[in-house]
């Protein structure tokens, strides 16, 4: 059975979900959590300070924490690592290489963290009026793959175009991810990289728990080398929408029965019918229900002055 869950969306720029940086799964996640208060100040609750080009202080609690995984002192030590950790951004605008916090405190009296993002992140979580990406923070913390992680957040960034389709060299994918020096023969970057990532955002999309999956193959190819990859991403509303246009087919399959069935020698008026509800798919279900209703409801040879009158009536089909 899938499970109900809430669902929290944040948003960052592209630049920031391709940009290049290492970090585990624990940091990660910490950094979801820096990301949702800082949206929480700066955009939702307009509580936070409001100046961009200054570093913003954010107050994290065991309670936030807790929700991350791992020991207390696992999470605290994620923390402070983060502030060790660069991030660099390229694009055809800007190369910077920076960090997303820039201090670390714990408030050992009162339990609480502080902890300082960078000035120079802040623009890429608060400002973004066109060309990012929106995720759902509880899929992002529930992965427990970095290379989950990552694969989620590019997904996100395509799921919305109209092929829901992106591809990405094998260079790129290892600079982003840091992975110069890991997995060289491409057998075991799919197993290691690619096929970890998507086994578990599929087992989590089949549970009701990710809002998306993705297939992917080769795209580019040197000889038997492969140079890049085709990544496919699916979502529920494309599922939906799939389910959709399978009800309609097969209603207009029942309509397109029923009047031959009844009106065998009238082709014209069965042409006429079948076009106007391909016109508008959104009554072929209300029709086909209609029409079987009609069947049923009345003796055999009274049910063609029936259908002809119910179509004309009611959807000016004559």
């Amino acid at each position: 059975m899938k499970e109900e869950r809430n669902q929290i969306m944040l948003a960052q720029a592209n630049a920031l979900t391709q940009s290049r940086y290492d970090f585990n799964v624990i940091e990660k996640r910490c950094l979801y959590q820096i990301i949702k208060e800082v949206r929480r100040l700066f955009i939702d609750t307009h509580t936070g300070q409001k100046d961009l080009f200054n570093n913003m202080r954010l107050t994290l609690t065991p309670a936030m924490l807790e929700n991350l995984g791992g020991k207390k002192k696992e999470v605290y030590d994620s923390l402070v690592r983060l502030r060790k950790r660069d991030v660099e951004i390229d694009t055809e605008d800007v190369w910077m290489n920076t960090g997303y916090v820039t201090m670390v405190k714990h408030n050992k009296k009162q339990d609480l963290y502080e902890v300082e993002v960078s000035s120079e992140i802040m623009p890429y979580l608060v400002a973004l009026a066109e060309n990012f990406t929106t995720y759902d923070l509880t899929v992002a913390i529930s992965l427990k793959s970095s290379y989950s992680q990552r694969f989620y957040e590019y997904c996100s960034q395509y799921k919305n175009r109209t092929n829901k389709t992106f591809f990405f060299t094998v260079e790129r994918l290892r600079e982003m991810m840091m992975l110069e020096g890991k997995y060289a023969n491409i057998a075991h970057f799919k197993q290691k990289v690619l096929d970890v990532a998507q086994k578990e955002i599929k087992e989590l999309y089949d549970k009701g728990q990710c809002d998306l999956w993705f297939e992917y193959d080769k795209k580019d190819t040197d000889g038997r080398k492969i140079l890049s990859f085709f990544f496919f991403v699916h979502t529920k509303e494309e599922e939906q929408q799939k389910t959709n246009y399978e009800t309609v087919k097969n209603c207009i399959l029942r309509i397109s029965s029923i009047i031959e069935s009844f009106f065998p020698r009238d082709k014209k008026f069965a042409k006429r019918v079948i076009q106007e509800v391909q016109l508008h798919p959104d009554r072929a279900i209300e029709i086909a229900d209609k029409l079987e209703n009609k069947i049923l409801d009345y003796p055999k040879n009274e049910i063609p002055a029936i259908i002809r009158y119910v179509l004309n009536a009611d959807y000016g089909i004559k």
